[in-house]
């Protein structure tokens, strides 16, 4: 069937439309502000037996110390320290780099232009632990398969972290 522009052609209705447009009431608006992300793990991936591999994502490391330091972003690398072997759902070599929403834009533009080969797994920090890792999810470069076994599926808090840098889930709205 060709549509042409302007007709009055309206597709037939079988059910709720998937893509339809939430119109909030102004109501709705201060459960949207409570319930909007606030914080994310960007966590770099490196093969850990491959030498070229760790230092590159070392190097990478450094520059983003170095980059806080100099005032470009506040991130926060590094907190579980380099993972030189599988630890929780990450199957190879990482670590995690957090980040509080005023930061997201610059942080993933940086890793955008900055990640090389690495992969670059990018979470939400919410009470759906699993979903983050999983639904909720998106990749630089190539995804890596993550062990999901120990993730749970609902926490019984948000998880904020940094409170000290009042960012996040601790800034003064």
């Amino acid at each position: 069937m060709q549509i042409n522009p302007g007709s009055d052609y309206q597709p037939p209705s079988s059910g709720p439309v998937p893509y339809a447009i939430n119109t909030n009431t102004s109501a709705d608006l201060q459960s949207d502000y409570d319930n909007e992300i606030k914080e994310f793990h960007f966590h770099l991936y490196w093969f850990q037996n491959n030498k070229a591999s760790h230092e590159s994502a070392v190097k990478l490391r450094d520059r983003i110390l170095e980059l806080v330091r100099q005032g470009f972003f506040q991130v926060v690398p590094l907190k579980n320290g380099i993972n030189t072997s599988p630890r929780g759902p990450h199957p190879i070599g990482s670590y995690e780099v957090w980040c509080a929403r005023e930061d997201f834009a610059r942080c993933y533009s940086w890793f955008v232009l900055n990640r090389g080969a690495h992969s670059i797994l990018i979470h939400p920090l919410t009470r759906e632990e699993l979903a983050d890792h999983s639904s909720r999810a998106t990749w630089l470069g190539t995804p890596v398969p993550l062990d999901f076994t120990g993730l749970n599926p609902h926490l019984d808090h948000t998880p904020s972290q940094y409170p000290e840098l009042g960012l996040g889930y601790n800034a003064k709205n």
